[in-house]
């Protein structure tokens, strides 16, 4: 992580008690995403994930902004979103298991907690109270989306 210290297991829970999608959570339940998740660092201008591609993890954002971009009919991408400190992204298309609807690139400097879908997935098994969290991010991206 370039020299940056990385969040401690407590840093990450207290973290993940402010984000929308964890807030309801059980402080054990925090506790299991908190260690399932990696820590990445991107720099400016880094694509974290691109349009189209097999979503294999979603991305809390710790720190930084995430510009999310979506490019049709071989235009440049158009900026749709960008998404700030305690958002997540990513998380459309490890639910849906298609490919992702947009790229999602770093502004500035972006450290983010990863979580992989497989995890997510099991977290979703494991823990019933999670899945209405994300129904309501969803239900908001999907607002967002049809403005």
């Amino acid at each position: 992580m370039d020299g940056l210290a990385m969040l401690s297991l407590m840093e990450r829970i207290l973290f993940l008690r402010r984000v929308p999608l964890f807030a309801d959570l059980s402080p054990a339940d925090l506790k299991q995403v908190a260690a399932i998740a990696s820590e990445e660092l991107f720099g400016d201008g880094d694509v974290m994930a691109e349009q189209g591609e097999i979503g294999a993890e979603m991305f809390v954002i710790v720190s930084g902004e995430v510009r999310v971009t979506v490019a049709a009919d071989g235009k440049a991408d158009c900026e749709i979103a960008r998404r700030k400190p305690g958002d997540v992204v990513g998380e459309m298309s490890i639910v849906s298991h298609e490919p992702r609807m947009a790229s999602l690139t770093a502004v500035g400097e972006a450290r983010v907690l990863c979580i992989d879908s497989k995890s997510f997935e099991g977290l979703l098994r494991e823990r019933p109270g999670t899945n209405l969290a994300v129904m309501r991010v969803l239900c908001a991206r999907l607002k967002e989306s049809s403005k």
